[in-house]
């Protein structure tokens, strides 16, 4: 009988198991107080939106939303500048033409953001509260700032 053409079992495959370090704590362990994990404190990193910008969408944003709320002597929703810095951060690395606009030198990025901003205002005015919209000046709705 050929010994290379017999078959020889195979060695057993090590289980694959979850990295084990003796130090480690276990995180298994019940904990005094019920075994309940306490809230970690979270560390906001900034978004790429941030670091290639230095903005901020929602400080800019609550900053239209109180230009808004003077000059109508109205309150807009209060998750409003939410919603805006939101729709901000979702456009950013989606759209070139907004992503350009931002990361433009000098004052001009932010200054792109705040007209962006008013004008997704104006829009969302004249589809929930049409005579609010009908208060502002059509210069508001291509993202120029009120008047005092």
């Amino acid at each position: 009988m050929n010994t290379a053409l017999a078959h020889k079992p195979s060695p057993p495959k090590a289980r694959k198991v979850g990295r084990v370090t003796p130090c480690a704590p276990s995180l298994r362990r019940i904990r005094p107080g019920g075994g309940q994990r306490t809230a970690r404190p979270t560390i906001n990193l900034p978004t790429q939106f941030e670091r290639d910008t230095l903005l901020t969408p929602l400080w800019v944003a609550e900053s239209v939303v109180q230009e808004v709320e003077r000059f109508l002597k109205a309150d807009l929703p209060e998750n409003f500048a939410e919603r805006l810095a939101a729709k901000a951060y979702h456009l950013y690395p989606r759209h070139k033409h907004f992503h350009k606009g931002l990361n433009r030198p000098g004052n001009r990025g932010r200054e792109n953001l705040l007209m962006f901003m008013r004008h997704w205002t104006a829009g969302w005015l004249k589809r929930a509260r049409s005579p609010l919209y009908k208060k502002l000046p059509y210069s508001f709705c291509m993202g120029q700032r009120l008047p005092a």
